[in-house]
């Protein structure tokens, strides 16, 4: 072991330390040990900056995983707002059209009742004529009873007179008998116009009994109606919906007696007006090529001018002829 330094020698390899000449090999593995240190330090380094990266890659990853899905889920709400709108527009226009049929029947049930009191009216006008005339004959037959009350005392008269001129009470008699055949007469007429307002009062009566009748029946069956159809539709078809078809909107107004056509086909963001051939033509183009997809939803504004039969007929012409739910009846 060499004291010449102050510090021992523990290398390998100490043969000849004492003749001078290190050794090449402890120098070189000195060396090499420096290297593979600096190298794993450095791989160290790489290995965490690598999982630096991969943390930051999974992070954005995430992110952008987030991002679509709060994509998808907007876009999905407003897809259903959007089928909501929709649905409540078909709903308001359903609304709009069952408005203008309880109006139209409110009209003719005005003009019936109207009609039943005009016919009320003259046939109370009528009694009235028959009272006066009932009145009138009445009077005449007073008169009639007082006349004959006065022939009968001419005639108690003429009796005592009889032996005086029987020529006279022959004459008497003859005038006796023709008013009493003339108050036969008017009893005779008095009775028949008694009869008559009779039949005409129980007339008046039954025409009552049968306008509130009507009224009740065509309650009863328009109700009745309404919930058969209502149940009908719920078993026998599913609901209409707008879902995964082509809608196209149609809103119809009638200004001054012309009837106005606006059209919204599917994608556009605004009406465009159109006549009825190029409504008709642009319609025909979308059933060739959507036969089963199409949607009509057809608009009535608020105040269209339109009554209920022109808005209902407008509406199932199309829904007949291109509406893929009233294509399959």
């Amino acid at each position: 072991m060499s004291t010449e330094n102050t510090f021992i020698n523990l290398r390998l390899n100490q043969e000849g330390a004492g003749s001078g000449n290190d050794s090449f090999w402890p120098s070189f593995t000195d060396i090499m040990t420096v290297v593979v240190m600096i190298f794993l330090i450095a791989l160290v380094v790489l290995l965490m900056r690598n999982m630096d990266l991969v943390q930051q890659l999974r992070n954005t990853m995430e992110a952008e995983r987030m991002a679509a899905e709060l994509a998808r889920t907007t876009g999905e709400e407003k897809e259903n707002l959007s089928l909501r709108l929709i649905h409540t527009e078909n709903q308001l226009s359903e609304l709009r059209l069952q408005l203008m049929k309880m109006q139209e029947i409110k009209d003719k049930q005005l003009a019936i009742i109207k009609e039943n009191m005009r016919q009320i009216s003259d046939l109370s006008g009528e009694r009235d004529r028959l009272d006066l005339e009932k009145t009138r004959l009445q009077q005449k037959t007073t008169n009639l009873q007082q006349a004959n009350e006065t022939l009968e005392l001419a005639k108690s008269q003429l009796d005592n007179r009889l032996l005086v001129s029987n020529e006279q009470l022959a004459l008497i008699k003859q005038a006796l008998a023709a008013a009493q055949k003339q108050q036969k007469t008017t009893q005779e007429q008095l009775d028949s116009l008694q009869a008559s307002y009779s039949d005409n009062k129980i007339e008046l009566e039954r025409a009552l009994s049968r306008i509130t009748l009507s009224d009740e029946t065509l309650a009863e069956l328009q109700g009745n109606y309404d919930s058969l159809k209502v149940k009908y539709d719920k078993l026998v078809r599913p609901a209409r919906t707008p879902v995964g078809k082509q809608v196209v909107e149609v809103r119809y107004t009638k200004i001054d007696k012309k009837y106005l056509i606006a059209l919204k086909l599917p994608g556009q963001d605004k009406f465009s007006p159109v006549s009825n051939q190029l409504l008709t033509n642009k319609l025909d183009k979308l059933k060739a090529e959507f036969p089963d997809k199409l949607y009509i939803k057809v608009i009535f504004p608020e105040n269209s001018g339109l009554s209920y039969s022109e808005a209902w007929e407008f509406t199932s012409t199309l829904h007949k002829k291109y509406d893929y739910y009233f294509q399959e009846d």
